[in-house]
């Protein structure tokens, strides 16, 4: 098999190319995203929501009161959560869209889903962190860069040079 992108000889059973990391089977997406890059977009994800938090409550509480600011201790997670939501039906997370990073279905290129995505995010990544964090640490030996949590879910994480048309 030849890769579309760079026209090398390349192994027909992955979804990248070995030699240019082009995503295979749409390869104007973008290219395998970086396990440091997934890395940091997946630190990033809690640091933006306690910052958020914590900007909300000082600004809010200081500005306008105490019982202003322990309303936004309850709203503001809550509007976080309809965010994570939101974009979790993208293939998002606020990590990965700072990061120009997507996560697609590994055979088409597609928008998993929001279904798709509650189980590599919620179930999957508690299977990848059971036994020692192992399941994360697979992404750096898998030739797709696939972590547990990808599998279960058929899905990979691109760099994004053209975000996926939403099915």
């Amino acid at each position: 098999m030849i890769c579309p992108a760079c026209n090398k000889e390349i192994s027909a059973d992955g979804y990248f190319c070995q030699w240019c990391a082009a995503y295979l089977p749409a390869q104007q997406i973008g290219q395998k995203a970086s396990v440091f890059r997934r890395f940091v977009a997946f630190a990033l994800d809690p640091i933006i929501a306690v910052v958020l938090y914590f900007l909300g409550i000082s600004l809010i509480g200081g500005m306008l009161g105490p019982d202003l600011g322990a309303a936004a201790a309850v709203l503001l997670p809550i509007a976080y959560f309809i965010w994570y939501l939101t974009l979790m039906r993208k293939g998002l997370s606020p990590g990965k869209q700072l990061l120009g990073l997507q996560v697609v279905n590994q055979q088409s290129g597609a928008i998993p889903g929001l279904a798709t995505m509650f189980v590599r995010e919620i179930v999957g990544r508690f299977l990848s962190g059971l036994v020692f964090g192992v399941g994360y640490l697979w992404a750096l030996f898998d030739k797709n860069a696939q972590a547990w949590h990808d599998k279960l879910a058929g899905t990979v994480v691109v760099a994004v040079s053209k975000s996926p048309v939403e099915t």
